[in-house]
């Protein structure tokens, strides 16, 4: 427990207190500030604190700058804005040790892993699952992909990660998975990226994403070996 407190706090420390101006709001865009559980319209020039949460639906677009970063939210999307930060490798290491603990009671949990959604139109280049129990999941999920289409790679592993736990049934999504295990292994995150995609060995695959986590994994194992 002092292990978790511990690492709970010093992680804590990584995120770092911003606002956010919303610009070129298109559609339907909203947001969940703090703890407050209602949804409200975002318009042109509002300000958003680093504890909000954006969402955007069909169509839906919004620009979020603050001086320093100019980030573009596609459709079909939500971030919460204190991922839209650079985060060191470092600091990537010591969330996805904090993922490790908080994901650790379940880890004994047999849990049926093939996902058995229907797949829908191509999001963020991502043919993604048609799951109506968890389009927020999948939402927070294109937000992330496109954190890291941005350069924010480290802080869209977390995001995925986070997600991957509040929303089970996006774990299930081997696109989504093998995107972000790719990431790690493009980090150099060797150990990480291998257990990623050993996972990944037991979800519904079609034979393209089958054969590349299967190079990946001979890849990696090929690499931890020579250590």
């Amino acid at each position: 427990m002092k292990k978790i407190i511990i690492i709970f706090f010093i992680y804590a420390g990584i995120l770092s207190a911003q606002t956010f101006k919303a610009e070129n709001v298109d559609g339907n865009v909203t947001a969940q500030i703090g703890t407050n559980e209602n949804w409200i319209n975002v318009t042109n020039g509002k300000t958003l604190s680093s504890n909000t949460v954006v969402s955007t639906g069909k169509n839906s677009a919004v620009r979020l700058s603050n001086g320093d970063i100019n980030f573009k939210l596609k459709s079909y999307s939500v971030l919460p804005l204190s991922r839209i930060k650079n985060m060191t490798v470092n600091d990537l290491i010591l969330a996805l040790a904090m993922e490790d603990m908080l994901n650790a009671p379940k880890k004994n949990e047999k849990l049926n892993s093939k996902n058995t959604a229907v797949y829908g139109a191509e999001i963020n280049g991502i043919k993604t699952p048609i799951v109506k129990s968890d389009n927020f999941g999948i939402k927070r999920l294109n937000g992330a992909v496109q954190l890291a289409e941005s350069g924010f790679k480290e802080s869209a592993v977390v995001d995925a990660k986070e997600t991957f736990r509040k929303y089970p049934e996006t774990n299930k999504i081997a696109a989504f998975r093998i995107y972000f295990a790719n990431i790690l292994f493009d980090l150099g995150l060797n150990e990480d990226a291998y257990d990623d995609f050993k996972s990944i060995q037991s979800l519904k695959m079609d034979k393209e994403q089958e054969k590349e986590v299967k190079n990946k994994m001979k890849v990696l194992a090929d690499m931890l070996l020579k250590k």
